[in-house]
């Protein structure tokens, strides 16, 4: 017993030194619940899924004093599915994967792969369900999301720079080698054979206002460049909320410009020929908008939005509830419904609706 306990005071020393360093912990999200999903035209699929509320995941971040307050950091994260426990993103680390440097007083620079601007600043302060609930998700109409700039908003081979805070506000910039976009990952021989990217963003937060500003430029390789009509795809988010207390608003904006891959591709299953959606080889412009409330419930929030193209003619609505049952864990439940124009020409198109309906668990580790 004494031995055991000597073993352990040494652990504890030992772990004591090296925290004083450095710090790494070990994170993640165990998301699962009952989805009913519905397409018109097609059955109901009813099942067990993984990351409705938010995506599974686990990781590991770090950081190392270097001394004159710079610190070496890290991060690994991986998406995994908790109904089947497979991996999600095809990879070991799909979610992040970069090292940087990090200070107070010079801002943070970090170099791998990471998420865009628009899925990092942009998509929880314009929308309520922010970058979770499925298709409540503002992914689903905003521009950021479809593919244009690193496939799923994840960019490989990137150098991003974040500011310090200054007054509320923080800009950023990242530069990508070879995005992702397209299904190609790592950078080859020659820049135009890579699909690159420069993604810039300003965001403000004071109390209870959040605004933000993001911009994407896909400068696509010259192979894709010639399937895009000689055009590289562009994105421009703004929005803002604003918690009053009782209830909290949010209203965004977002314009594409010319893009390879349809807007809201996900949203409805191609499972025919009046799926088959070709909107984004006719159209060069299109324009979405979301405007949403929160407030705060019993030991939770209720949720409501609504988002809108204009090109794309996507539209719909989604409502949620999150009930905490601890600071950990929670349950919640959403429904949403979307109509989606599916364009075989500019005057030839189906109009499909889907809407999902869930429940679900989520503990945070």
């Amino acid at each position: 017993m004494k031995k055991t306990l000597l073993a352990a005071a040494l652990l504890a020393g030992f772990a004591g030194a090296a925290n004083a360093q450095s710090n790494v912990t070990l994170y993640g999200i165990a998301d699962v619940g009952f989805l009913n999903d519905k397409t018109e035209g097609s059955k109901a699929r009813n099942g067990i899924d993984s990351g409705l509320g938010a995506q599974s995941r686990w990781g590991i971040r770090g950081s190392e004093d270097i001394g004159n307050g710079l610190k070496a950091i890290f991060q690994l994260e991986s998406g995994f599915n908790i109904d089947d426990g497979t991996s999600t993103q095809g990879r070991l680390f799909g979610r992040y994967a970069f090292v940087g440097l990090e200070s107070a007083r010079a801002g943070r620079l970090t170099l791998g792969r990471t998420t865009n601007l628009g899925f990092m600043w942009a998509a929880g302060i314009v929308n309520p369900f922010g970058l979770s609930y499925s298709r409540s998700t503002i992914g689903t109409t905003f521009g950021y999301n479809q593919g244009d700039f690193g496939a799923g908003s994840r960019v490989n081979n990137s150098a991003y720079y974040y500011s310090p805070v200054i007054a509320g506000f923080q800009g950023a910039i990242g530069y990508s080698f070879q995005s992702g976009t397209a299904g190609v990952e790592q950078e080859v021989v020659g820049n135009g054979n890579n699909n690159r990217m420069v993604d810039v963003g300003l965001k403000y937060e004071n109390g209870p206002l959040k605004a933000v500003a993001t911009y994407a430029y896909s400068n696509l390789s010259d192979a894709n460049q010639a399937l895009n009509g000689g055009e590289k795809p562009q994105n421009l988010i703004v929005g803002a909320s604003y918690d009053f207390g009782v209830v909290a608003a949010y209203a965004g904006w977002s314009h594409i410009k010319n893009p390879l891959n349809n807007v809201g591709g996900a949203l409805v299953s191609p499972t025919g020929a009046n799926y088959a959606n070709n909107f984004a080889a006719l159209h060069s412009n299109d324009n979405a908008y979301t405007v949403g409330l929160s407030a705060p419930l019993g030991a939770g929030k209720v949720m409501a939005a609504y988002q809108k193209t204009t090109a794309s003619e996507i539209d719909g609505y989604a409502v949620g509830y999150v009930y905490d049952l601890s600071k950990r864990t929670n349950v919640y439940a959403f429904f949403n419904d979307y109509e989606q124009r599916q364009f075989q020409t500019r005057s030839t198109y189906t109009d499909v609706s889907r809407r999902q309906l869930a429940f679900g668990l989520q503990h945070k580790f």
